[in-house]
């Protein structure tokens, strides 16, 4: 939760539809001398659909929907997915000495050849070494005729070990390259489902319209083994995965009770966290927490954060067996199972203003107190005992200060000026602590939305941060990995597609971009690889889906891509699509 120290906040734009869609319009990235920069060719039909990365070009300019031919189901081609490509290796050829000896037809190999040749195979007990190769070749050159002379014979045979170990050597560099792609998120891991084209699987819609003045705004979701789960301001939903049909809905712990958010991850038991504030009214103190049973869609426990009347903003999280809360002062953590308190923070300070979230087994919160010096600080908390583990100093003087994430330790923090905004990132014990600036060249990382967000916009990998860049006067948008132990970009990887694109997941070692349909393009997904930026895109969605993969949260399981819209009044309430085939 952003903090804001000047009184003044910006609002979130809201509503969405096809031609005037949610994310800004991106902006010409900067120039291609940028810590490995990759292009994407333009997309166009008939076009297979990776390709090598190939030096920047400008892209000519969108002649726009009245010159564009109308969309045609067949457009899509069924992409192969991407095999980096392997040029032989070849070991160094080293000069042969003159022989004593040289006669036609007598050099090594050949003799070697010919006594393997007259000799009857030999049963071995296991397979032979190099070292063996090497002194039964030295054998048969030796009792061939024509044989040349010891001098060039252990000439050759040096040259020969040299060239041998060059070739094992590249050829584990090879097996090795190929591995640690594959474990990092590289193309070989694509699933087969993502590649091909998708068809929708049900649509829940609400059972009316939304009435006017009340709030469709998405607070949270799950997706579970068999459900997928929505929450807003109707109440906390389960739906059937198989088929979109209501299963089952939490009663509100109070009458009157609004959900205000939802923990991001269900824990091993099944039990998720929820948030509720106890009326409509948005200025209510979003201050109960009720532990859920995912199983039977009931509360196990409710308890409050804050018994305060006035508004109250807060963030709850679920980590293995405790369900952890970070309120407007405070942060606590109860027992999963039957809601025992377990530990509560104040801060370290007087008058102390809290924020921030929970995962893993640390609590990472922007501490505000009126004795601290400086006033604005990260602080990390050991979630299983509450008690302090690190905290730093933020002496930039933030005019807001929003945690991005817990594990690992990340908060965004704005200034007076777009080009003072900074993220802040430390490791496990607080170092190294890394910064960059969210602002370069005229183009923005778009980490405005964290993890503990509804519809999170930034997203990480180990200590490796993924997101997109564009800017706002209409440039190009770049999907970017930033590392977070030294502040520099890992990789830049162009956006090809035409229109809308959004960042909307991780899964499998890559960062997922959602695009929009558009006339030439249907709604797809892009898949990034963590490791090296490379771009893989995804098969169609059915015409018709227009921008609903960008609006919202993108979860996938159990065979199925299911999205949570931000707003319902425009998508409904979830959808859900699945590979053709």
């Amino acid at each position: 939760m952003a903090q804001d120290h000047s009184g003044t906040a910006g609002q979130e734009p809201v509503g969405y539809d096809y031609q005037q869609g949610w994310y800004p319009t991106p902006q010409q990235p900067y120039g291609d001398q940028a810590y490995g920069y990759q292009e994407q060719p333009q997309w166009q039909p008939g076009m297979p659909q990776q390709r090598e990365p190939e030096q920047y070009y400008q892209q000519p300019a969108d002649p726009g929907y009245g010159q564009q031919e109308l969309y045609a189901p067949q457009y899509y081609e069924q992409p192969v997915p991407y095999e980096a490509p392997t040029a032989p290796v070849e070991p160094p050829v080293a000069p042969e000495p003159p022989s004593a000896d040289p006669g036609p037809g007598s050099g090594p190999v050949v003799a070697a050849a010919a006594a393997v040749a007259a000799e009857p195979p030999v049963p071995r007990q296991r397979k032979a070494s190099p070292a063996d190769r090497l002194k039964d070749l030295a054998a048969s050159v030796i009792s061939g005729e024509h044989a040349p002379s010891k001098r060039a014979l252990l000439i050759r045979a040096g040259a020969g070990v040299a060239a041998l170990g060059v070739l094992i050597a590249a050829g584990a560099t090879v097996v090795a390259g190929r591995s640690d792609q594959s474990a990092a998120g590289g193309p070989a891991e694509i699933p087969r489902t993502f590649t091909v084209e998708h068809a929708k699987a049900w649509a829940a819609q609400p059972a009316a319209a939304p009435a006017a003045g009340v709030d469709d705004t998405l607070v949270g979701g799950w997706l579970l083994a068999d459900a997928v789960v929505r929450a807003d301001s109707t109440g906390v939903h389960a739906y059937a995965l198989a088929d979109g049909k209501p299963t089952w809905t939490l009663a509100p712990p109070v009458e009157g009770a609004i959900p205000c958010g939802l923990s991001p991850t269900v824990g091993p038991a099944g039990i998720g966290a929820a948030l509720f504030r106890v009326s409509a009214d948005p200025k209510s103190a979003c201050a109960l927490v009720s532990a859920v049973d995912t199983k039977s869609g009931k509360a196990a426990w409710t308890k409050p954060l804050s018994d305060t009347k006035d508004a109250y903003g807060a963030h709850v999280a679920v980590l293995d067996d405790k369900v952890v809360a970070v309120g407007d002062d405070r942060a606590t953590a109860w027992a999963a199972a039957d809601g025992k308190d377990l530990w509560t923070y104040g801060g370290q300070g007087k008058f102390c203003t809290l924020s921030g979230g929970a995962s893993g087994k640390t609590v990472v919160l922007h501490s505000t107190c009126a004795d601290s010096v400086p006033a604005d600080q990260a602080v990390a908390l050991n979630a299983e005992d509450g008690k302090l583990h690190w905290w730093r100093g933020l002496n930039n003087q933030p005019k807001t200060v929003t945690v991005l994430s817990a594990e690992p330790a990340v908060v965004l923090t704005t200034g007076a000026q777009p080009a003072d905004d900074r993220i802040f990132a430390w490791g496990a014990t607080g170092d190294p602590a890394a910064e960059i600036p969210v602002v370069t060249e005229g183009a923005r990382l778009d980490v405005s939305r964290g993890s503990f967000d509804a519809t999170p916009t930034v997203f990480f990998h180990e200590q490796t941060l993924l997101t997109t860049l564009s800017g706002a006067d209409g440039g190009k948008q770049s999907a970017v990995a930033y590392d977070l132990t030294t502040g520099k970009p890992r990789w830049r990887t162009a956006v090809a597609e035409k229109g809308k694109t959004a960042p909307v997941g991780l899964e499998n070692g890559a960062l997922l971009l959602a695009g929009d349909e558009r006339l030439d393009q249907p709604a797809h997904l892009s898949r990034y690889a963590v490791a090296d930026g490379r771009a893989t895109t995804g098969g169609g969605y059915p015409q018709g889906t227009g921008s609903l993969l960008i609006s919202g949260r993108v979860l996938s399981g159990g065979g199925k891509v299911v999205v949570l819209p931000e707003h319902s009044a425009n998508f409904g309430l979830a959808g859900a699509f699945q590979a053709k085939g």
